[in-house]
């Protein structure tokens, strides 16, 4: 510990005889952080939520064809909108990466060689249907990068085809969504962080007074930000809709940070000159702020190594980041600033300064006779402390009593893993693709794949077993049909596989190469089995295990293998998985900060009393869930670890003090608490706030899943604040009070 804070205090004196030198260093490092931000890419919707395995793999490999279907209402049979629909055909046809393109304009030109000027020709072939689809077809293996740019032409090529008028044109489909929703993650991202930072420059200028240049915390984390764009860039961590509930956190999390150094040199600068104010701040405040820091970093670090989901996996290595880069610019950018600023002051007045921006003088505390700046705030937090540690049995049965009913609780809460559902429910792709179902009768959701490998997939027996799985299948509740080479054969043989595998080839050479590409490919075959639409998270999950069962029953021929796969299969399992996950995601937390303690520290009081107020926390948000009706989500399953983590910084910087104050020779524990919530609880409760406001940021997204995650994390940050204020005093007070009674039994028994 001691070698921590003179590595600190060597820090503050490098910032306090080089301040410029270190401003330049940061500002170097924000231009190396441009390079790394124009590197970020996004993921959207279902592929955020599924990790690579090798059938996944090979399945994207061969079969995962993204599509565009374009959505023509009107009178189709009309030669002007055949004409149309025939322009698109055919533009879209000549893209790169579009494999196939099909539309009725195929069919009449397969009749007539061309598009007629008749309408009653091109009725005798297609009828007269009042909606069409034109479906392109992408190859295989392509990003959501890839497809994007396809998107964007097929909206090019409606406009240029000219539709009559009367006639309605919707560009609908994967890369569609994935598309709109890029653009409205990115918007989503840049309108939080800049709410996010308006709203700490009101926190910061209403709460953290008594202080020079109050704003200057907002600039250092701003920075922070920028250095975590650049580090997620060049690390590859692509953005999200999770990941972009990141940057309103760390806002929050890195005001702790540049608060708690701020306050600090102020309050060493009443005491001390500049040249020493600053190492001996940093020296003091450093440690406890760096393993609060590590602790937050360790929360996060929970939610990555307990979940398999890359979408949460993305937020958890993006808010790691983030956290390590705000502290860091709190000392690049905040100290060398403030450093600048007392030494301009010291010019101009000869002293150091004591007027208008410089710290103001209040109270004296009882436990200390020098003049203090704490004022009413912190006296009265000085005061209510010493109340509640003066009874720490009582306000920990209490504590403990509320946090194990939000356990009990905990069992009863909503869940919220539907994809669809943290959208926004009038995103303009969405709306198209609920118009498409409605209209078509289909949508990608309802479709669900098998992968079969092995030897001999076109062999009848391996058929009449695809036969046999289909028959197995569609008993089963809740799938709809199966659509498999051997129903393509059938259709294309009189209704019969053939009894040879010679004679299955001569019907496959039948049969047009794009639509044997949809079943065969690269030694492959391709199941597509089919649900009913708009099934629940529940009815999804079921209906995946009876697919499963269904081909465990059908039995698969020797040396052939069948797994269901796809993004729709994987994604909604891995939600689900990581919501049950959350009590383990949680445990994980507090083990890795208690570890974190115990090697910093090398007390076993130490480590466990900072987690104490945290698990209370724990139950408490649970209540507050239960009250206000907030689902668990998949972000808000991690919440548990971040709430350790991020709680730790408060109840930490409490203990250490109170530990500095305990050095001193006649002070007692209640005079210690007292002295310790007296001078840091009002910096823990503006940093507290300052998070709070940071926090609620996220409140005004306009995806749900966000802003319920925000007026989740409002609510628990409210509730870490109140634990470190009012159960870690006695916390410390009580676990005191219970190790030195056990030394004193040792010392007594040598």
């Amino acid at each position: 510990m001691d070698k921590l804070r003179e590595v600190f205090s060597t820090v503050g004196r490098q910032v306090q005889q080089r301040p410029v030198a270190v401003l330049l260093l940061a500002v170097l490092l924000i231009f190396g952080a441009f390079g790394g931000a124009a590197q970020i890419t996004s993921v959207t919707g279902d592929a955020a939520f599924v990790a690579d395995n090798p059938t996944f793999d090979a399945f994207t490999e061969s079969f995962d064809r993204g599509s565009i279907a374009v959505l023509v209402r009107g009178d189709i049979s009309e030669p002007q909108t055949l004409h149309a629909i025939d322009r698109v055909d055919r533009q879209m046809s000549t893209k790169a990466n579009v494999q196939t393109v099909t539309s009725p304009a195929d069919q009449v030109r397969q009749e007539y060689g061309r598009i007629p000027d008749s309408e009653a020709k091109i009725r005798s072939v297609i009828g007269s249907p009042d909606y069409t689809v034109v479906q392109i077809v992408f190859d295989t293996g392509l990003s959501q990068q890839d497809e994007r740019p396809i998107y964007t032409q097929a909206v090019e090529a409606t406009d240029w085809a000219e539709f009559p008028a009367g006639t309605t044109v919707t560009v609908t489909g994967s890369a569609a969504f994935s598309a709109q929703l890029s653009t409205l993650i990115q918007q989503s991202t840049q309108q939080l962080l800049g709410l996010a930072i308006g709203l700490m420059v009101v926190a910061l200028f209403f709460l953290f007074r008594g202080v020079r240049l109050r704003l200057l915390p907002i600039v250092a984390v701003f920075v922070g930000v920028i250095y975590t764009f650049g580090a997620i860039g060049y690390a590859g961590v692509p953005n999200s809709t999770m990941t972009s509930a990141v940057f309103p956190i760390l806002i929050g999390l890195g005001i702790d940070y540049s608060v708690q150094f701020h306050e600090r040199y102020e309050e060493e600068l009443e005491n001390h000159p500049p040249r020493e104010a600053l190492p001996q701040a940093l020296g003091g405040i450093g440690p406890p702020v760096f393993v609060a820091m590590l602790a937050a970093a360790l929360g996060f670090g929970a939610t990555w190594v307990s979940t398999s989901s890359p979408s949460i996996i993305w937020f958890a290595q993006t808010s790691i980041f983030g956290v390590l880069l705000t502290f860091v610019a709190g000392i690049l950018v905040l100290l060398p600033l403030l450093t600048l600023w007392v030494r301009r002051r010291d010019d101009s007045t000869g002293e150091t300064p004591t007027e208008d921006d410089a710290p103001t003088t209040a109270e004296t505390t009882q436990s200390q006779g020098d003049s203090d700046r704490v004022g009413l705030v912190g006296e009265l937090l000085g005061r209510s402390a010493r109340t509640l540690a003066s009874h720490p049995v009582l306000v920990l049965s209490i504590a403990l009593l509320i946090a194990l009913v939000g356990f009990q609780a905990g069992g009863s809460l909503d869940t919220l893993a539907d994809t669809e559902g943290f959208i926004p429910q009038d995103l303009p792709a969405y709306t198209d693709l609920q118009q498409f179902r409605s209209v078509a009768g289909g949508g990608s959701s309802t479709s669900y794949d098998v992968l079969v490998t092995g030897t001999n997939l076109k062999h009848p027996t391996t058929l009449q077993w695809m036969l046999d799985f289909e028959h197995i299948a569609t008993q089963a509740p809740l799938v709809q049909g199966v659509d498999s080479p051997a129903t393509l054969i059938k259709q294309h043989n009189g209704g019969q596989i053939p009894q040879t595998e010679s004679g299955v080839k001569r019907v496959l050479e039948t049969i047009p190469e794009r639509q044997k590409l949809q079943y065969y490919n690269d030694g492959r075959a391709h199941i597509m089995v089919y649900s009913a639409q708009d099934m629940t998270t529940q009815q999804a999950l079921s209906f995946l295990e009876n697919t499963r069962e269904s081909i465990a029953y059908s039995s698969p021929p020797p040396g052939v293998t069948a797994d269901i796969t796809g993004t729709a299969a994987i994604a909604t399992p891995s939600i689900v998985e990581q919501i049950n996950s959350r009590n383990v995601t949680t445990g994980l937390g507090v083990l890795f900060v208690f570890v974190l303690l115990l090697l910093y520290y090398r007390n076993l009081v130490k480590a466990v009393a900072p987690l104490i107020p945290m698990v209370f926390v724990i139950g408490w948000q649970n209540i507050y869930m239960y009250l206000l009706n907030i689902p668990v989500s998949p972000l808000g399953a991690s919440l548990g670890a971040m709430t350790v983590g991020i709680g730790a910084e408060y109840t930490i910087i409490v203990m250490d003090r109170y530990y500095q104050e305990k050095q001193q020779a006649g002070v007692s524990r209640l005079d210690a608490v007292q002295t310790a919530a007296t001078r840091v609880g009002k910096a823990i409760s503006v940093s507290g706030m300052t998070t709070v406001f940071g926090f609620s940021a996220l409140v005004l997204s306009p995806f749900p899943i966000l802003s319920g995650f925000g007026f989740l994390t409002v609510g628990v940050v409210f509730l870490t604040l109140i634990a470190s204020l009012a159960t870690l005093p006695p916390t410390l007070v009580l676990l005191d009070s219970i190790s030195e009674r056990v030394a004193a039994i040792r010392s007594s028994r040598v």
